[in-house]
């Protein structure tokens, strides 16, 4: 039997169609918006002349003159919605340092595209941000002692080391007088926190990183973790952290060969540091920077045997060494006066020479004028003075006095470097 089909019901069932399309369109638009993606390009370059000399160990630096790099890079970063609340975060950074030998430093070593802060993951207003990658820990990157208390573009405002990213630089690596636990972590998943405001407008922030010892270099697994707190109100920030690496110790027979004070693996001890800092910025437009740091080192010595011993023994223990840093900057309209001093203290426990023979001191002083946010020239001068078994060196730009083209260049204890230098800044 043939039925008839109305046109009304042609009609009817037209219009259902339509509508099933609309709400279709509708829900995909919605996908769309909350998948919103965006790229930034961002970056610098710091290029600085300068006279540096490093003299008073075994083996002097002559004065000379140099070009050097304030630690110049080029970044690439972004972020994918997924929802309201959640998107997935990434970022690719590469440094241009040493842009003035083609790329290649005093070591004999090059970058790559990612060999700066490089990571993938998520990120939700809700509960903080994860990611895996190669990045600095929450020891630097939360209260590290370059810029407001992390890293930063470039001189771009006033940490704790108001000359972070030059020569004059006194933070952030294992031979600085100061953020000698600072550090970027290979193989790394790291966690920050939301920030979390209280009652009282106050805001706090906490997170912790974790970096894996895919290596395990003579069987010893080296994996380093470290968790900090930060606390703001208005123009006062005080944080706290603390760093720590397994199986790593003092390099005993390095120390005794003339080589300077400096870690390696060594089953069964450890290294950790623990931190505090705090910056306040004044209505005067004056911001004061003061730091603590605490410095335990683990070791293992090995008796060789002698004629009235046949026997190897092995002796473990812990040096410890405080750090202090106080910075100020002064900003007079596009111009900025700035200084930083900072000491480290005798090595308590130290198995060879005298325990003031790793003391060391430094100061930094300056001006930088910002032609425009994108441009900036700056003058500085620092000196380090380092005792007999110290090698406290400069910061971006380190000299070295022995080896020099390998990757063993060291700086021979009790060289102290001071440098003079002009530099300019671009930043985009």
């Amino acid at each position: 039997m043939t039925q008839t089909i109305s046109r009304k019901t042609l009609l009817a069932a037209a219009a259902m169609a339509c509508l099933s399309n609309v709400s279709m369109a509708d829900t995909t638009l919605g996908e769309l918006a909350n998948l919103k993606v965006d790229t930034t390009i961002y970056g610098f370059l710091n290029g600085q002349l300068e006279s540096v000399q490093a003299q008073g160990g075994a083996t002097p630096y002559s004065t000379r003159g140099r070009v050097s790099d304030g630690n110049s890079r080029l970044g690439f970063r972004g972020n994918i919605g997924v929802t309201d609340d959640l998107k997935g975060i990434w970022q690719l950074e590469a440094a241009l340092n040493n842009f003035d030998q083609g790329g290649v430093n005093t070591r004999g070593e090059s970058t790559t595209l990612s060999s700066r802060n490089s990571y993938v993951g998520l990120e939700s207003a809700r509960f903080g941000s994860f990611v895996v990658g190669n990045n600095d820990s929450v020891y630097r990157s939360l209260i590290g002692s370059g810029g407001e208390f992390g890293g930063n573009l470039g001189l771009t405002v006033h940490g704790l080391d108001v000359w972070n990213n030059t020569s004059a630089q006194m933070t952030g690596n294992a031979d600085s007088i100061f953020g000698r636990g600072e550090a970027r972590y290979k193989n790394s998943a790291h966690y920050l926190s939301p920030v979390y405001f209280g009652p009282a407008a106050g805001a706090v922030q906490v997170g912790a990183s974790y970096g894996f010892d895919e290596d395990e270099v003579s069987n010893t697994r080296r994996g380093r973790w470290s968790v900090a707190a930060k606390y703001t109100y208005g123009p006062f920030s005080i944080g706290a952290g603390y760093d720590r690496q397994n199986n790593t110790g003092v390099d005993t027979d390095k120390l005794v060969q003339g080589y300077g004070f400096r870690t390696t693996d060594s089953s069964g001890v450890n290294t950790s540091f623990a931190k505090a800092i705090a910056r306040y910025k004044l209505p005067t437009n004056t911001t004061i920077g003061l730091g603590f740091e605490q410095g335990k080192y683990g070791f293992e010595e090995t008796a060789i045997p002698t004629a009235g011993s046949f026997y190897t023994t092995t002796t473990y223990g812990t040096m410890k060494q405080n750090a202090v840093m106080l910075s100020l900057a002064q900003d007079i309209g596009k111009a900025s006066i700035m200084a930083s001093a900072g000491k480290l203290f005798d090595l308590k426990g130290a198995t060879f020479g005298k325990e003031s023979d790793y003391a060391a001191n430094q100061y930094s002083i300056g001006a930088l004028y910002n032609l425009n946010r994108y441009l900036s020239p700056y003058i500085y001068y620092t000196k380090i003075r380092n005792h007999a078994q110290q090698s406290v060196n400069l910061g971006q730009a380190p000299v070295y006095s022995n080896n020099v083209g390998k990757d063993d260049a060291f700086l021979a204890p009790g060289n102290s470097p001071r440098a003079f230098g002009i530099g300019l800044i671009a930043r985009f």
